[in-house]
Formats: C-alpha cells, sequence, structure tokens
C-alpha cells in the first residue's frame, strides 16, 4: 500500500445554456467569497492565475491593453470602475 498514489478526478462540466449569465454568477460567487478559484479553476488554480499575472504583466511591460481591462469604450478599466461590492460601473 506504500506505493499507492491519490488521484483526484471530477465529472466532466457541462457546456453553459447561457455563458454570459455563468460568468456573471461566477464573478459574483468570488466577489461575495460563495465560491472560490479552485472550484472553478481545478487543482492547478495558483498556476493558472499565476501564468494570467504574467500575460497581465507582459501586456504592461510592451504597453498593450490586456482585452480582461478593456471596456467597451476602449479605454483600460482601472480599479475605480468598479463598485464596493465589485461589479463593473
Amino acid at each position: 500500500m506504500a506505493d499507492m498514489q491519490k488521484v483526484d478526478w471530477s465529472w466532466p462540466k457541462m457546456d453553459e445554456l447561457d455563458e454570459n449569465s455563468h460568468q456573471d454568477a461566477v464573478g459574483k460567487k468570488l466577489a461575495n467569497m460563495t465560491g472560490s478559484y479552485a472550484e472553478e479553476l481545478g487543482p492547478d488554480w495558483r498556476e493558472k492565475l499565476t501564468a494570467i499575472k504574467e500575460e497581465v504583466d507582459w501586456f504592461k511591460k510592451n504597453n498593450l491593453p490586456h482585452p480582461a481591462f478593456q471596456m467597451i469604450s476602449g479605454g483600460e478599466r482601472t480599479g475605480a470602475d468598479t463598485t464596493s461590492n465589485g461589479e463593473n460601473i
């Protein structure tokens, strides 16, 4: 039994019927702490978020707007563009 390895498995995720509503709900769950990045991104959530940070840093270093921070108007979103509960203005 000493040579047994821990195995982690989860059911495949089904496609969402309304992806926009789903993403809004995920954002709200993360903002009010009823959900976690581990639940949304899986057991390697730290690696995924680290990769996202490196991507955002690369965009900033190369003076490029990252799509995650762009608004419909074309401007770049800053911390002042959200309400106290994390909703976009």
